[in-house]
């Protein structure tokens, strides 16, 4: 989480075990889906002409999960949250500028149906956006299904696509979300 960059054999130099062994674990975190990407984080500050916004959603409780499929094919759309409270959901954009953005609410957010109310504030500065966790020795991670949304206790089925990866418990789960959604696996459930 410190550097990205950093070789395998940096790595496992650090921690006195293998390389294939860092490469290893590496490999099973990223299918496993724990670690998405690796990538660069921009400053948006930095960055000529881009704005970011917070945009809170009221939404219909039966259609969230179109809503989910719906936000996240927009490109604009940089970071999707169902939430606690007066809102439902909180979804990040990033535009142009307060045109674009009025555009991107307007045009493709706001026309989604089942949002009954959208509202958002224009984020003027960024003092602190860090993205790592705090791991210790023998924390879990959970996975669940994404049918039956059931703990997944051993090994699962992995879909891997275009967006991120889809684990099912057994393969009868993953039947019967082909049949639910029409054989599609682009399909992100609530």
């Amino acid at each position: 989480m410190q550097d990205g960059r950093k070789s395998f054999r940096q790595i496992a130099r650090e921690i006195n075990v293998s390389t294939p062994t860092v490469e290893s674990r590496f490999r099973t975190l990223k299918e496993s889906g724990i670690i998405r990407n690796i990538e660069p984080v921009f400053d948006m500050e930095k960055i000529e002409q881009k704005m970011s916004a917070l945009v809170y959603l009221k939404v219909n409780p039966s259609r969230l999960s179109d809503i989910v499929n719906s936000l996240y094919s927009i490109s604009d759309v940089k970071s999707l949250h169902t939430i606690t409270g007066d809102y439902d959901m909180i979804v990040k954009i990033i535009g142009e500028g307060v045109e674009d953005l009025e555009y991107i609410l307007r045009e493709k957010i706001s026309s989604i149906e089942g949002i009954t109310s959208v509202s958002f504030q224009i984020l003027t500065r960024t003092i602190k956006d860090d993205h790592r966790i705090p791991l210790r020795e023998g924390m879990l991670v959970r996975r669940r299904c994404l049918y039956c949304y059931n703990e997944i206790q051993k090994f699962s089925k992995i879909v891997k696509g275009d967006h991120p990866e889809k684990n099912f418990c057994c393969n009868s789960c993953l039947t019967l979300y082909k049949q639910k959604y029409r054989g599609s696996l682009d399909i992100i459930p609530k």
